[in-house]
């Protein structure tokens, strides 16, 4: 595997020709926050006039090259080259099968990419960081460490998780240009040095707006709260449920629904162990369960008031989706979106693992429609000035074309 030749630099305000490495990429390989970044992006880097190429390796995907609109899609499987690493370090065979496939598919694609991103999870672009193939842009969306670390019922900390932590770390390092979308993430990883010395790019994830306008406003809907995400420890669902059993004696009506698949507690289902302590803790919790994404602007339409009472969440989609909808956001601070939220009235930031604080925030907006309107608009105004996919995508062309200069400059 050899790197490509270097190809001359583009000129300034030359459409790009970008590849990006996402495992995700909905509906096929599932709509997580990385898949929801990744088709996000890609289709407003299209609209910016830039050749936009998705590559998603997946285990046992078959073979297609299509199109999403403007975006080319190339959507291929992962050979099992290591069976035998992958019977003692599954995770650590995991990320060096993934790599050497996406970067042997990249040369069987045939095309001299300008830029390469790939995000951090998975190592995805490790062998184009050890061979410095193209200019490579690295984007934080939580690596290993610390999905690990902070869903302590959920995994394990093996030597296996170490290597496999090891090898995204390597990545990244390696990138001409790193990038996160909160500030939070990046302050942590600075701080324990998982990136040396590398200074991180803060460039939000893109939300388009447009799509989540014609939502009523939050004045309309009942007393709901609505959760939207992965049930799993650093996810916290469960302090969620006991502010709701907080709230039920004022709020006979309340109704609390969480959508999205369930991770493991303590070797059983995360979401059957929600369900014993809503019962329980007498909480008017419903779990839903995955919903089609077609389906979420009426779910968030049905809440006056959405919740992350996460742990740690670097950017969680949920909430710029919850803002663009127009409902008031209630997060802890220990999630990107806190960033947004906080200085505004677009909803309240609260501590951690504090089922009493987080219920005072969510009683405002339950027992005040108006005032949850008028959050919600504010949400809504924030995330569409922050969070802009034409904002975003002048940031990140501007990361390509430095990852490019550097590139060339090292070579």
């Amino acid at each position: 595997m050899n790197p490509s030749p270097a190809s001359p630099l583009p000129a300034l305000g030359q459409p790009l020709r970008v590849l990006l490495l996402s495992r995700e990429y909905p509906p096929g390989t599932g709509g997580g926050g990385i898949g929801s970044y990744a088709q996000t992006i890609a289709h407003a880097l299209a609209r910016d006039g830039h050749e936009v190429h998705v590559l998603s390796c997946s285990e046992g995907q078959a073979t297609d090259d299509s199109a999403d609109g403007a975006v080319h899609l190339h959507r291929r499987g992962i050979p099992r080259l290591l069976p035998k690493v992958r019977r003692r370090f599954p995770a650590t065979a995991r990320r060096l099968e993934g790599a050497i496939a996406r970067y042997r598919e990249y040369r069987r694609l045939g095309l001299d990419f300008d830029v390469v991103e790939a995000p951090d999870w998975l190592a995805e672009g490790l062998v184009f960081a050890l061979l410095r193939a193209r200019p490579l842009v690295a984007h934080l969306h939580t690596p290993l460490a610390f999905v690990e670390r902070h869903n302590p019922t959920s995994f394990r900390w093996t030597h296996d998780a170490t290597l496999a932590d090891r090898l995204e770390r390597l990545a990244v390092r390696r990138a001409d240009v790193v990038t996160s979308p909160s500030r939070l993430l990046a302050d942590d990883l600075a701080r324990e040095r998982w990136l040396v010395d590398r200074e991180t790019r803060i460039i939000r994830y893109p939300i388009d707006v447009a799509p989540w306008a014609d939502v009523a406003p939050a004045d309309h809907s009942p007393p709901r709260v609505l959760v939207v995400g992965r049930l799993e420890g650093r996810k916290a669902p469960e302090v969620l449920v006991q502010a709701a059993a907080l709230l039920r004696g004022e709020l006979p009506d309340l109704d609390v629904v969480f959508i999205g698949l369930s991770s493991l507690h303590d070797g059983r289902s995360y979401r059957d162990w929600l369900v014993e302590l809503a019962e329980r803790r007498n909480a008017p919790c419903r779990f839903v369960g995955s919903v089609d994404r077609t389906e979420l602007p009426a779910w968030y339409g049905s809440a006056r008031v959405v919740a992350l009472p996460s742990r740690y969440d670097n950017f969680p989609y949920a909430g710029l989706e919850a803002m663009a909808a127009g409902r008031p956001l209630v997060c802890t601070e220990r999630t990107g979106a806190a960033e947004l939220v906080a200085g505004t009235d677009a909803g309240r930031v609260v501590a951690v693992d504090d089922p009493a604080g987080l219920a005072e925030a969510l009683r405002r907006f339950l027992l005040d429609p108006r005032l949850a309107g008028r959050a919600g608009a504010e949400a809504r105004a924030v995330v569409e000035r922050e969070c802009s996919s034409e904002r975003v995508v002048e940031q990140r062309v501007a990361c390509y074309r430095e990852a490019i200069e550097r590139w060339s400059a090292s070579r």
